[in-house]
């Protein structure tokens, strides 16, 4: 009995963190512009809707335990800001500012 449990934890902790880097993925882009809201497929809204904004807010709450966690290593080497905008602040962005259904960001890749 427990040690099923315990798989099924393992799963589901390995799940989210899989969504949780594809939202962190993303949120390193800095720029959410749609140039046309109509291209916007019902497919994309849905999927965000359900996996990738959910995964965003997990993101940002698991980004906030490491950031505390972490938080005494980079007091030290003056890493505070750093650490706070990549594991806070960008998922946090993507998950609440980026406009739904909008997957990609407006930016072309380099």
């Amino acid at each position: 009995m427990f040690r099923s449990r315990m798989q099924s934890g393992v799963a589901l902790i390995v799940a989210v963190l899989f969504l949780s880097a594809t939202s962190l993925i993303h949120a390193a882009e800095d720029s959410y512009m749609i140039k046309d809201r109509a291209d916007v497929s019902a497919e994309a809204i849905i999927a965000d809707g359900l996996l990738l904004k959910p995964a965003g807010v997990v993101a940002t709450i698991v980004g906030t335990l490491a950031f505390v966690v972490t938080l005494p290593f980079s007091i030290p080497t003056r890493s505070v800001d750093k650490a706070a905008q990549k594991l806070i602040v960008d998922p946090a962005r993507y998950t609440f500012v980026r406009p739904l259904g909008q997957i990609e960001s407006g930016k072309s890749a380099p």
